[in-house]
């Protein structure tokens, strides 16, 4: 049993760091690099495509249909909570890979203990130890260094990735209390992925609605194709992203985010060919930052124990 009970959790572990790094990989070529411009009409989508992928099990399924009554009562705020907060700051996270490298994107998510920390005070009281001040502290100074170099190329991508880190921290936080409440991933996918489509429509309606029909009528086959691939991985993504949470702890993730991190800037530079406009700076900036993100969690995990 407990040799299956490992499996299980590796194979998680690869495939969100799989489907993370190739989703983010495929969204900044399409966004960034070939010139795709609808970030939120593609995020509306993935939302939508999550729900009606997984609407036959949870209604065809005895076991999700005879809850939907009860799910919806106890645990509708908090659904629709998460559900915002994940459509914002996928749209947000999106539309900042059309301005800025995808390497640099995630350096500025690498902030993200630090956001959930100031979280944790603000609203739990759990106050760092100095050991994780410290650890903090290096990270902030790090991503500092380069986001002074990038804020000389697009303002407008830092304010964006910037958005997504923040909002996403709070959804994390909101998630992993509904799943202590017994939501599995499919659950979580489900509810959430309507909602989110229903708020983020009318955007993507009125700000990219001309763009998308520009674009799809003068590359159909591409676009549509983008759409598909990147759907079928966003809905993967979200089961698999929802039971790590459940399986793994929000540490347990944060701690996998460090090395998703890794992964997809080593992957950055040899497929998109990023990292070469660089300065020395930033490659200071870069190692700070994930040494600090790596001692923080490791802090926090040696603490849950």
């Amino acid at each position: 049993m407990l040799t299956v009970g490992l499996l299980i959790v590796a194979f998680l572990i690869v495939a969100y760091l799989v489907l993370n790094s190739g989703l983010s990989m495929l969204n900044r070529w399409a966004l960034g690099m070939y010139g795709l411009k609808f970030p939120i009409i593609m995020t509306t989508t993935h939302m939508i495509f999550g729900t009606w992928a997984l609407t036959p099990l949870m209604l065809l399924n005895d076991e999700y249909a005879l809850e939907h009554e009860a799910t919806v009562r106890g645990q509708g705020v908090g659904l629709v909570i998460v559900a915002l907060l994940n459509g914002v700051q996928i749209s947000a996270n999106n539309a900042s890979l059309g301005e800025m490298e995808l390497s640099m994107n995630q350096v500025v998510r690498a902030f993200c203990p630090v956001l959930v920390a100031l979280l944790g005070v603000c609203i739990e009281g759990k106050v760092p130890t100095s050991r994780e001040v410290v650890a903090l502290l290096l990270v902030c100074f790090g991503v500092m260094i380069c986001v002074y170099e990038e804020s000389n190329n697009s303002w407008l991508g830092l304010a964006l990735v910037w958005t997504s880190a923040i909002v996403q921290s709070g959804q994390m936080s909101f998630s992993s209390r509904l799943m202590s409440k017994r939501l599995d991933s499919f659950q979580m996918t489900f509810y959430t992925g309507g909602v989110a489509y229903l708020a983020l429509l009318p955007l993507a309606v009125h700000y990219e609605a001309a763009i998308f029909v520009e674009q799809a009528s003068q590359r159909p086959l591409t676009v549509t194709l983008f759409l598909l691939c990147s759907c079928c991985m966003a809905v993967l993504y979200n089961v698999v992203f929802f039971q790590c949470m459940r399986s793994l702890s929000a540490v347990g993730v944060s701690v996998l985010g460090n090395v998703k991190i890794v992964l997809l800037i080593l992957s950055s530079a040899l497929v998109l060919g990023e990292l070469s406009s660089w300065h020395f700076n930033q490659y200071i900036g870069c190692v700070l930052t994930f040494g600090g993100t790596a001692v923080y969690s490791h802090l926090r995990q040696a603490t849950k124990k």
